[in-house]
């Protein structure tokens, strides 16, 4: 008869202890699995809001001198040496690798009008993919018809006769929604007014891009270009090396600030689930070596015979070790299929985000060898207590 047998034989005579092991790997390995699966989607989930939220990478003219701040952004106001940034420079964008992980591409004009008797500042570009770009925007006051929504920007055309004011500036030039403005001494009509943001935004124009050429004198050219790029499994900064080989009269800028709020935020909850986990494997493997240990002890009479008919000190350690490992397997698989429904049950609630958690035969693999190891390490010291023992003490309680 060999280890195996022996060791699957002692298996079903003692279906409660074995139980009671599996039942703690089960518990461990689900628990492992349901909470870096829950934080793996939410770190993609994440990483996929926080490339939404405004965008990561500014494309602006090649120049030198004074600059003006919009947005965050320098633009240029007084320069020399200024390369020029237009439309035709749009289409260099969609040949570049990496075209797939961009999601939003916002051409810019920016510049100052004559607003009445003052100066405001003019950007000319796309609302809805403005809107895209910054989730945050939206309108306090719209001139529809009173029974007709407030349409959502993402999903609205600005008329090129028509303009959005932002709070702060519809304040100072006392226009509302509905209301004409001259910019230029051409007339306009005020379609909407922005919810106060607390940002640069508060102080603007908004009109659509070609609008903005004309009242500026600047057909086709372009203050800015700015991209949201999805890069969840690409660094911003390919991107970013790509766009310069593609655009070599521009600058291209990787918006660090962004990058870093995004790296850092999916560090912590990474971070914090392999703590946590580390802590669940941890109690699992002090639950197993009891109940091993135990069942150990409560053999002294079989380890004994053993020992009196032959069998080694290595022979009686491996049959322990045999028996954890042989649940293992089993135990991994089912908590692997546990702790996948755990995740897709309690992750929207957990990570307070629709999160998608799917079926992945390398992280079932992985499980089961994480189970066996666990078992591995649980059992050993309760198989060198059993390999020590002496057989003459143990074959007293014969």
């Amino acid at each position: 008869m060999d280890l195996y047998t022996i060791a699957f034989s002692n298996l079903k005579r003692r279906k409660v202890k074995a139980l009671l092991v599996a039942l703690g790997l089960i518990i461990g390995v689900a628990s492992v699995v349901a909470l870096l699966g829950i934080v793996e989607a939410m770190r993609l989930e994440l990483g996929d809001r926080l490339d939404e939220f405004g965008a990561n990478i500014v494309i602006l003219p090649q120049a030198e001198g004074t600059q003006l701040t919009y947005g965050g952004v320098h633009t240029v106001d007084v320069s020399y040496n200024t390369e020029s940034l237009t439309e035709d420079d749009l289409p260099k964008i969609d040949t570049i690798p990496e075209r797939k992980s961009i999601n939003v591409i916002q051409p810019k004009l920016v510049g100052a009008v004559e607003a009445g008797d003052r100066q405001a500042l003019l950007v000319g570009g796309d609302i809805s993919q403005e809107a895209t770009l910054k989730p945050w925007f939206s309108l306090a006051e719209y001139a529809g018809a009173p029974e007709e929504p407030v349409p959502d920007l993402a999903f609205w055309e600005l008329p090129e006769a028509g303009v959005l004011l932002g709070s702060a500036t519809a304040r100072a030039l006392e226009k509302s929604a509905g209301d004409t403005i001259l910019l230029n001494n051409k007339q306009f009509m005020v379609y909407g007014v922005f919810n106060q943001t607390g940002g640069q935004e508060d102080g603007l124009i908004f009109t659509a891009l070609p609008t903005a050429q004309r009242l500026l004198g600047r057909p086709g050219q372009l203050s800015m270009i700015e991209i949201a790029a999805y890069c969840n499994f690409c660094p911003v900064e390919e991107a970013v090396a790509q766009l310069s080989d593609v655009l070599p009269n521009a600058r291209v800028t990787a918006l660090r600030q962004a990058a870093l709020i995004r790296e850092e935020t999916i560090d912590r909850f990474y971070s914090f689930g392999l703590i946590l986990s580390s802590v669940i494997l941890f109690v699992t493997v002090l639950t197993v070596l009891v109940t091993t240990l135990t069942s150990v002890n409560d053999r002294t009479r079989e380890i004994g015979i053993f020992r009196a008919i032959g069998f080694r000190s290595s022979h009686v350690a491996a049959i322990v070790v045999l028996e954890a490992v042989l649940i293992s397997f089993l135990a991994g698989a089912v908590g692997y299929i546990a702790g996948l429904a755990l995740a897709r049950l309690f992750g929207p609630f957990l990570a307070g985000m629709q999160v998608t958690i799917d079926w992945n035969s390398q992280t079932l693999a992985m499980s089961v060898l994480l189970s066996a190891a666990l078992a591995a390490v649980s059992s050993l010291y309760p198989a060198v207590k059993a390999a020590r023992l002496d057989p003459a003490e143990a074959l007293r309680f014969i």
